[in-house]
């Protein structure tokens, strides 16, 4: 119960977003969708190939006044959005989502807009895994998972206020390794659907002169999470704490390089590990960082390499992406979830807080 109440955190920081956004331009919209479940090897295919039929409805605000963000992404859009997806097996059972998504412009005119698509939230999945009842789903291990969409969007404007949506994206449900088995579970789906917005759509984009930016930052960050051991099935803690350079040489982007210190507490508890203690828990890396900025809002992905490695740590690199909100009149403070990953493997989800020291 008590990682079910940590993973409704994800959530609650992107309804934050929103909320301290001001609204533009509000729309509301549905869509029904096909898609088939990703399989990536013989047993996957056996038990859980299969078709996905779902829909969606969602709010949102377009984001079209003056500032240098709202015109450099040509008015983007940020909403919440609930769906459900029928998934034709028996094993992995049908999906709910809760999620906040992105949309930020590549081209916009009178009638057309085409927009990529990011979100991240909650799903709920109604079978899970069971060594009796439903041993075969070795990719959903809790009902509650953390929710990753991604694609591509046109909307078609036939008036100011009404529009008809086609969308292709890509679908990931996993809980960090939070319950095993956790293989996590991928859809491919296609989306048709419509949208009103209320006061009316927003083409225009305002020619701005970029901000004066403090271009500068120390950010030191502390970042705990929950993960459960292959073997023991038991939970133990993991954490990194952070300190990094960062550089905003545009308004809307940053790069930056920092030193992690890490902690996973499930490295002892492996069985064939006979010599093994607290200190192997322990690692050490150097990251490098990217970040998209949306306003408060900012994507960070990074690419670390180990540096000082427990014994039994066996990838050499590590890879970092999440979701950030900053927080404060000067922005100086900010709070996010983020997955640690070894070769696109989750290691744990974590939930971040960290102080940005311009």
């Amino acid at each position: 119960m008590l990682s079910n109440v940590r993973m409704m955190v994800c959530l609650a920081v992107c309804v934050a977003m929103v909320g301290r956004l001001e609204a533009q331009s509000r729309f509301a919209g549905a869509d029904v969708r096909y898609g088939h479940v990703l399989c990536n090897n013989a047993e996957s295919r056996a038990h859980i190939n299969s078709s996905t039929y779902g829909f969606s409805v969602y709010i949102g605000n377009n984001y079209c006044g003056n500032d240098y963000w709202h015109t450099y992404w040509k008015n983007p859009s940020f909403g919440l959005e609930l769906s459900y997806d029928y998934i034709n097996n028996s094993v992995t059972g049908n999906k709910l989502g809760a999620l906040f998504f992105i949309r930020p412009s590549v081209y916009k005119s009178q009638r057309l807009s085409l927009d990529v698509y990011l979100g991240l939230g909650l799903s709920y999945f109604s079978k899970i895994y069971h060594k009796t009842a439903n041993p075969y789903n070795t990719y959903i291990g809790s009902h509650l998972n953390a929710l990753i969409n991604l694609g591509v969007q046109a909307s078609y404007f036939v008036s100011e206020h009404f529009a008809l949506t086609a969308a292709a994206k890509f679908s990931h449900s996993s809980n960090g390794q939070m319950f095993r088995p956790n293989f996590g579970l991928n859809f491919v789906q296609l989306e048709v659907g419509a949208e009103y917005y209320f006061d009316g759509y927003k083409h225009a984009v305002l020619p701005l002169a970029k901000p004066e930016l403090k271009a500068n930052s120390v950010n030191i960050s502390f970042s705990p999470g929950v993960t459960q051991a292959k073997h023991t099935m038991e939970h133990y803690f993991a954490s990194s704490l952070s300190v990094a350079y960062s550089r905003r040489f545009h308004p809307c982007f940053a790069y930056g390089v920092g030193y992690d210190f890490m902690y996973n507490g499930t490295i002892a508890s492996t069985p064939w590990y006979t010599d093994s203690g607290l200190s192997d828990c322990f690692s050490q890396g150097v990251v490098a960082n990217f970040e998209c900025l949306w306003g408060r809002v900012a994507l960070r992905v990074g690419l670390g390499a180990y540096i000082i490695n427990g014994r039994h740590q066996r990838m050499p690199f590590y890879e970092r992406a999440g979701l950030f909100y900053y927080m404060g009149h000067s922005q100086n403070q900010y709070i996010g979830v983020s997955i640690k990953a070894h070769a696109a493997n989750a290691e744990f989800i974590e939930w971040t807080y960290g102080i940005a020291i311009r």
